[in-house]
């Protein structure tokens, strides 16, 4: 488990340096790779943050961690920089803060600290998957689709390792997707990405232009690719929600596989991180997570090869985006601190096993009718 959680941590820095490289490929920008690097630096920072934390305390973090994020989400939507007709940032001095990211975290440690407490077998809590909806909506409303679908998926996630009942579980499960459907059609640009995404070749000169741009530059980079400052072919947010593109382009089809694979074994490993969690907090907290990043990195990946519908999200560790990072490497601060915190609570247990053991064991020459063992010190 100590190289399984350490491997987690090296994943995670592999794959923001490779970000690193791609950014500034995308961007041709000293600046922008120089503010990459702050994110990175700041991210790192988060990592050690969140693993100096017993995750038992995530607790009491939890309730000041959601009013801070309910808060900014409110706020942003008043006097938030507005880019590309969304509200999703607030500027603080030079630096960009999006709240939208910190949602995902946000639902995904209240749920967990409530459902935990829940006995084996109970209904939903509705309180707090009430007060998640309510980040789920101010996330839509932004709007902001793909983060509103990520923080659903780690609720979601929570609720899977939870011990609750499996019928409400199962009812929530479709009522959510429902919701997920009925977001996703109301909105006319929305509807648009939808009928994109069942044939973007018909129209590569309107709303499929991104699509069609994303699968010729993975096309072109063939199995080698270009290299690393190669790409030429253009790709709206090539830099941000399209950056696979520019893997495919660069890197070829072996680069493709090799970060697919570096997110296959990091998801994987959160999942058995969560699987031999001890408590049900643990549990909870390393699934939703896992979760969280699990759907991103398909959504991502997936758009940009027209596999699912166009949905904005962010590829964790790689996109260039500040918050997104911090918050991905706090997540596996968490993650890491699970894993730590199981394998001492296993130590402990398995220790205070056979001392018990130990002292049950029974004086084998009395029992045998031998002679009283001078070594066993009676009282009396």
């Amino acid at each position: 488990m100590t190289s399984l959680r350490a491997n987690l941590f090296v994943v995670a820095l592999a794959l923001a340096a490779l970000g690193n490289v791609m950014v500034y490929s995308a961007t041709s920008s000293t600046d922008t790779l120089v503010t990459r690097f702050a994110h990175v630096g700041v991210g790192v920072v988060a990592f050690f943050v969140t693993k100096g934390i017993r995750y038992t305390a995530w607790r009491k973090i939890a309730p000041p961690l959601y009013v801070g994020v309910l808060l900014s989400l409110v706020l942003v939507l008043f006097v938030g920089d507005e880019i590309g007709g969304a509200r999703r940032w607030i500027g603080v001095g030079p630096i960009q803060v999006q709240p939208a990211e910190f949602a995902k975290l946000a639902a995904v440690v209240l749920l967990a600290a409530v459902v935990s407490r829940a006995r084996p077998g109970s209904g939903l809590p509705w309180r707090p998957i009430g007060a998640v909806g309510l980040l789920f909506v101010l996330v839509l409303v932004e709007p902001d689709f793909g983060t509103s679908v990520v923080v659903a998926a780690g609720a979601a996630g929570v609720l899977w390792a939870s011990e609750l009942r499996t019928r409400d579980l199962l009812l929530a499960g479709c009522g959510a997707l429902v919701m997920l459907v009925g977001a996703m059609l109301a909105e006319p640009y929305r509807r648009e990405r939808f009928m994109t995404f069942l044939d973007p070749l018909s129209v590569c000169d309107g709303s499929g232009y991104q699509i069609c741009q994303s699968m010729s530059a993975i096309r072109g980079g063939s199995y080698l690719g270009a290299g690393a400052g190669g790409g030429a072919i253009p790709v709206p947010e090539l830099h941000t929600d399209m950056i696979f593109a520019l893997v495919g382009e660069e890197l070829g089809l072996l680069g493709m596989f090799a970060v697919i694979g570096a997110f296959g074994f990091f998801v994987v490993s959160a999942y058995f991180i969560a699987l031999n969690a001890p408590t049900v907090l643990g549990r909870c907290l390393a699934a939703g997570l896992a979760t969280m990043f699990a759907v991103q990195t398909v959504f991502n990946i997936g758009a940009t090869m027209s596999v699912v519908p166009l949905a904005g999200m962010t590829l964790p560790f790689i996109s260039y985006g500040g918050s997104s990072l911090l918050v991905c490497f706090a997540a596996v601060g968490i993650l890491y601190r699970v894993s730590e915190d199981s394998e001492v609570a296993r130590e402990a247990r398995r220790a205070s096993t056979g001392e018990r053991r130990g002292s049950s064991r029974p004086d084998r020459r009395r029992r045998d009718g031998g002679a009283r063992d001078p070594r066993v010190v009676r009282g009396g």
